[in-house]
């Protein structure tokens, strides 16, 4: 049976993370830096160590800072970009919807651009890009599958915007939504003979370092049931699926698709996960995915966990999911929000 205190607390402090957000306390050192140079001002805040997991390039830097200033010098909000998988990874419970994952990474968000929100009266922008289309063919992801978790998606997110501030403004959309998906699965495709011809000629080490998250992101039976292939048959699918990433983003970013989207004029994009891999070539802004956390919300499970009386709003992986499983306590929260996955929250003993 549930502790009452702990369902009272538990319910007490989301209450308050989700639907009270409050201005930080205003330094006066900040108030002097904003009514002297707001774009520095702007640019320390997006640049704190607090939130970023990457240390940014001195030209990223320079990218940013001019940014800021088409924003600030036109009037309008900072504008952050995105990208994400626009999915719920299979090994997780709540497969196929979202969970407390999507909506504590909402509040980190938040709490990430609250100085500029402050200090900057147009604004900020949050505006998500869901890069689903490609995963039915890359990782053998259900069509429906996909379908309801950007359905609940879009919901939470819905429901969560009418508690941040004014201006803020949380946007979303899919690139199917702007882009001839059939047209792009053709062109990636036909890259693929090419993309696999390079990747023969890389070293092993090079080889296993391209395949990591692949290993991880194919769902067996999914679309199609694939877990009766042999293991050189898995492994080539595993390989496909690599040369089938690589070629979407290249396809993606052509001018008849998605072109520059995620970075053209004053588009600052965010990443995750990618942006600690190879695969972020133009060092973008990589920050964690919630309030000490780094997996990427789409792929982990929303949890809390209790230290001493407080709580922490955590993103956990399979792994850390697995060690904490024996020790959870389910509490059914009093807030109303869609999805089948929010009418009860986990509570986890300390991670570490």
């Amino acid at each position: 049976m549930i502790d009452q205190a702990l369902n009272n607390a538990t319910n007490d402090y989301l209450i308050k993370l989700l639907t009270q957000i409050q201005f930080p306390i205003q330094q006066p050192e900040d108030d002097v830096k904003a009514k002297s140079n707001i774009i520095e001002f702007i640019f320390s805040k997006i640049n704190r160590k607090k939130f970023r997991r990457k240390q940014l390039s001195e030209k990223s830097q320079d990218v940013i800072r001019n940014k800021i200033k088409i924003s600030v010098e036109a009037k309008n909000p900072i504008h952050f970009v995105v990208p994400f998988g626009g999915y719920k990874h299979f090994w997780n419970p709540s497969h196929p919807e979202p969970d407390w994952a999507e909506l504590f990474h909402f509040r980190y968000i938040t709490e990430y651009v609250l100085p500029i929100l402050q200090m900057y009266n147009p604004g900020v922008i949050v505006e998500y890009v869901s890069e689903d289309l490609i995963l039915p063919r890359m990782n053998n992801y259900p069509d429906e599958a996909i379908e309801k978790y950007i359905s609940v998606f879009k919901s939470i997110l819905d429901w969560y915007k009418t508690y941040v501030p004014k201006n803020l403004q949380f946007r979303f959309f899919r690139v199917s939504d702007r882009c001839d998906k059939e047209k792009i699965v053709q062109e990636v495709e036909a890259l693929l003979p090419e993309r696999k011809k390079t990747f023969i000629k890389l070293s092993d080490e090079a080889k296993l370092l391209e395949l990591k998250r692949s290993n991880r992101s194919m769902y067996w039976k999914g679309k199609l049931d694939l877990s009766n292939l042999e293991d050189g048959q898995k492994q080539e699918r595993i390989i496909e699926s690599r040369l089938i990433e690589l070629a979407y983003y290249d396809t993606e970013a052509k001018p008849e698709y998605l072109g520059n989207y995620l970075g053209e004029d004053d588009h600052i994009c965010i990443c995750f996960s990618f942006g600690l891999s190879p695969d972020n070539a133009l060092d973008d802004l990589t920050l964690g995915s919630t309030f000490g956390s780094i997996v990427d919300y789409w792929i982990g499970r929303g949890v809390l966990e209790h230290v001493d009386g407080k709580f922490n709003p955590r993103i956990v992986s399979h792994n850390q999911y697995e060690e904490v499983l024996h020790n959870v306590e389910r509490v059914k929260t009093s807030l109303i929000i869609p999805g089948k996955n929010l009418s009860e929250i986990e509570v986890i003993p300390p991670l570490f």
